[in-house]
């Protein structure tokens, strides 16, 4: 299975970038997501990498759709790589 190094990092910034934009605290988007406050950090430090329902469950709670969601995590990743 091929690695994309830049991926955790990637979903990191594009998270901590929309929640940060939609003003919700960790804490909220956590219990809105419906997940424990300590997975999201880690997730927003790059430490996890989150499952596909995880991440739609973010997206639901930040009201955004996952593809773009993902479609941001691809033009992070490219950023990262340069």
């Amino acid at each position: 299975m091929k690695l994309y190094p830049h991926l955790a990092k990637a979903i990191a910034n594009t998270l901590e970038s929309i929640r940060n934009e939609k003003m919700m605290s960790k804490s909220s988007l956590a219990d809105f997501a419906d997940i424990e406050r300590c997975y999201l950090r880690d997730i927003e430090k790059g430490n996890r990498k989150p499952t596909v329902n995880t991440i739609f469950c973010l997206c639901e709670a930040l009201q955004i759709d996952p593809v773009a969601f993902f479609k941001m995590v691809v033009k992070e990743i490219e950023r990262l790589k340069n």
